[in-house]
């Protein structure tokens, strides 16, 4: 019988530790982009407001929270900050695409992971793996660091479905995503205005 692999156990005190050097590092490049490019990015922000609003705010979280796409979804906090958005409605925007995006990514590993190869194969080469075994042994505690931390919290939300981990405790544990994207949004806003005047 083939030994079962088991991810590495998760530490805490590591992924905190990178949590505040990744928050660090979003500040100072807010900063230098503030700048450097301060005028154009406030030219983007203002277009981006006029033409997609708070609604572009939330596609921009739900996609890359939904299916794992490499898009920097804070960017479209930064496009409404920049456009003259109020602070707590990008908040809101933003929080309800990701409590969308993560739901949506709750609904795939639920139903759908376990009867899609393909889908069961991206989930792995993504981490899946790990993240259900984190799941399994840390249950609510993980969901609750990937979901203000820099673990991936799209494929954390697939695996919190194919864990069976009920509905609504994911989506209670999931509104922590609410003062991550606060308090990412207010680093970006200091570091941006900090140095651009």
């Amino acid at each position: 019988m083939p030994e079962e692999r088991r991810a590495p156990p998760l530490e805490l005190r590591k992924a905190l530790i990178t949590a505040v050097i990744a928050m660090m590092g979003f500040t100072v490049v807010a900063a230098a982009l503030g700048w450097a490019f301060r005028e154009p990015l406030l030219e983007v922000g203002h277009w981006f407001v006029d033409n997609f609003g708070g609604p572009g705010i939330a596609v921009g979280f739900y996609f890359p929270d939904a299916f794992t796409l490499p898009v920097p979804n804070d960017a479209f906090t930064a496009f409404g900050l920049w456009g003259g958005m109020e602070f707590w409605k990008v908040v809101a925007w933003g929080s309800l695409g990701s409590l969308a995006g993560g739901s949506t990514g709750w609904a795939i590993g639920r139903w759908f992971i376990a009867r899609s190869a393909r889908l069961e194969a991206f989930m792995q080469r993504r981490g899946g793996d790990d993240m259900r075994e984190h799941l399994r042994r840390g249950g609510r505690w993980f969901l609750a660091v990937a979901a203000v931390t820099p673990v991936p919290y799209s494929i954390t939300c697939w695996a919190a479905g194919a864990t069976k981990l009920p509905y609504g405790e994911f989506l209670l544990i999931s509104l922590l995503r609410i003062p991550r994207v606060a308090l990412f949004l207010w680093l970006l806003e200091r570091g941006f205005v900090s140095l651009s005047g």
